[in-house]
């Protein structure tokens, strides 16, 4: 299975060789910037692209540019004679990534809350909230969405 979603768009315009090259190209950027390659349509002489760029291990992410330049050093090999369009899609970290027993420390210290007032706003025992402050206990994706929604107002 190919890396570039809609390779099978480019059927006409190159060959199988080329095909593989170009999928190798994606599949580096894949493997080590976790970006990914959509063909949305090839018309006469014109394509048109989607850049995505997932999470990453690092946290580090490709600026708009920078996910149009890579996408041209790509796709310019194959089709030099082609113009090239780019959509790029950015990476969006999740807010609640922030969420940490120190961060809900300082926030409960700049909101003047304290454990008690979490638990019986929410709904939640006191102790399972004690435990996920002081890190005793891991917090899920919905527990982190639950303190920063909570602590964010």
């Amino acid at each position: 299975m190919s890396t570039i979603l809609g390779i099978e768009k480019l059927n006409d315009q190159l060959d199988a060789d080329q095909l593989d090259q170009l999928d190798k190209a994606a599949a580096i950027h894949k493997s080590q910037s976790n970006i990914e390659f959509c063909i949305l349509s090839v018309e006469e002489k014109n394509i048109s692209i989607e850049t995505t760029q997932s999470e990453t291990r690092s946290g580090k992410y490709a600026t708009q540019s920078t996910l149009v330049k890579r996408t041209q050093e790509v796709f310019e090999k194959a089709l030099p004679t082609f113009d090239i369009k780019v959509e790029p899609m950015l990476f969006l970290p999740n807010p609640t990534s922030v969420v940490n027993p120190a961060w809900l420390e300082k926030k409960m210290k700049e909101k003047g809350v304290r454990i008690k007032q979490i638990a019986f706003e929410t709904g939640v025992d006191r102790d399972s909230v004690s435990d996920w402050i002081t890190g005793k206990r891991a917090m899920s994706q919905i527990v982190k969405a639950m303190f920063y929604f909570y602590l964010s107002r």
